[in-house]
């Protein structure tokens, strides 16, 4: 009995460790930009949509979608990260942030070139597949 109950323990031990890890995993919802430049933007913030690239921390660049949002995940939810955007060749914005900031997993990026980043928690509105 008592072998039957430590082994139970551990079990449990090993599948509550598990989802203690993963509930630690972020993930990012990022929207899709209209595929004309905008007519107005905010200095600094002129962007061709044909090359507009994001990337988060030391993973590779890739071109922002103009027509589906894009999920980016397996962040760790207790660090910084870092996001940056560039357009025929340039840093056109770059910016830190923490999932704990926002008190959610689950976040929302967009981008229009006149306010800039948009980065909030996950909404309706705001899915990835």
């Amino acid at each position: 009995m008592r072998h039957t109950v430590v082994v139970l323990l551990l079990i449990f031990g090993a599948f509550a460790t598990t989802s203690l890890a993963q509930a630690k995993r972020g993930a990012v919802c990022v929207m899709p930009i209209p595929s004309t430049p905008p007519e107005r933007s905010s200095p600094g913030q002129n962007y061709n949509p044909d090359t507009l690239t994001i990337r988060f921390d030391r993973r590779e660049a890739v071109a922002w979608s103009k027509t589906g949002s894009m999920k980016f995940d397996d962040f760790d939810s207790a660090i910084r990260h870092l996001v940056v955007l560039t357009s025929d060749g340039k840093r056109i914005q770059s910016f830190w942030f923490r999932f704990s900031d926002y008190g959610s997993n689950g976040l929302c990026l967009s981008f229009d070139g006149y306010q800039g980043v948009q980065l909030h928690k996950s909404t309706p509105r705001c899915t990835c597949k």
